[in-house]
């Protein structure tokens, strides 16, 4: 299996807190094909982690997403691996995933360089009642329906809680940018879609493939509306901070659902009162990322940094 897929799952959480994650993971997958990449731990935490990994460790010292996952990319190619997927430390895979991502890669035509899937809630408590469908992005949840669809990044794409990707096309578009992902306590996000729009500009496709389902496991302290309101606006951030949306955009948007919600809240309607709640903090966050445009050569030069420093 030595060209077969490999499997990371990166964490800055405990043992305890990926165990569930890894357990289905390591149900259906041979040791041989798991990484666990450790994120900002100090030595000590990373070594409770490598006595519980099913798989190999591997050590990233520096917080971040994307620092995390380019240390699994460049696990994967040492391995000679033709893909490298990436589930969330806190998505549990569904039965016949590693099957199914095997039968993909191997059966998938060499311009296919991102195959992603559903992702379903695993609901730790009842969900609010004022969650309704246009929310649920929100929580990293994504379902395009029953059939394979080949998607155009620049309109939507697979979520990073559940996605692969070829190694080598992945490694010559650089990986991920460490300007984005989430770092430490810094919520950010966008680093998976930057790759897969690098790739489709490079003429790579983009798949989407109902089959390969993981449940996404969604704690109580996601479903209030304060952090749906900040994760939206560090979404937005991210948008405006690549230059997605124009800041001219996103203030017409703003001034019209920033009223429209105060107009839901006054009519008792909950769903759409947060619906336009969170629109306008993912505009709100566009224009604050357009006002930093230094911002993301700020955080690519610690990288650079840090990485000559080591």
């Amino acid at each position: 299996m030595s060209g077969a897929p490999v499997v990371a799952v990166c964490t800055n959480r405990s043992p305890a807190a990926v165990a569930e994650a890894l357990e289905a993971l390591a149900a259906q997958i041979p040791p041989t094909r798991i990484l666990l990449v450790t994120s900002g731990l100090s030595a000590a935490e990373a070594a409770a982690h490598g006595a519980a990994a099913p798989g190999a460790l591997e050590q990233e010292p520096r917080p971040g997403l994307s620092l995390a996952r380019n240390r699994a990319l460049a696990w994967a190619a040492r391995q000679g691996a033709a893909a490298v997927a990436f589930v969330d430390d806190d998505a549990i895979v569904d039965s016949g995933w590693w099957e199914a991502l095997c039968r993909r890669w191997e059966s998938g035509e060499e311009r296919i360089a991102v195959i992603g899937g559903p992702i379903r809630p695993r609901w730790a408590v009842q969900p609010p009642p004022w969650i309704s469908p246009p929310l649920l992005a929100t929580l990293t949840l994504l379902d395009l329906g029953g059939h394979e669809l080949e998607l155009d990044p620049a309109v939507t794409t697979v979520f990073g809680a559940n996605v692969s990707f070829a190694v080598e096309p992945l490694r010559e578009i650089g990986g991920f940018d460490p300007a984005f992902g989430h770092s430490g306590r810094r919520v950010f996000f966008s680093e998976e879609d930057q790759a897969q729009r690098a790739l489709a500009a490079r003429g790579f496709r983009v798949l989407y493939a109902p089959e390969l389902g993981v449940r996404h496991v969604i704690p109580a302290e996601r479903l209030t509306r304060r952090s749906f309101v900040r994760r939206r606006f560090a979404y937005g951030r991210a948008l405006g901070a690549r230059g997605a949306r124009g800041s001219g955009v996103a203030l017409r948007q703003l001034a019209t659902s920033g009223p429209g919600a105060f107009v839901a809240l006054l009519a008792g309607d909950q769903k759409l009162f947060m619906e336009r709640a969170v629109r306008a903090a993912e505009n709100a966050g566009v224009l604050a990322g357009r006002a930093r445009p230094g911002r993301m050569a700020e955080a690519r030069a610690g990288t650079s940094r840090s990485s000559s420093s080591r």
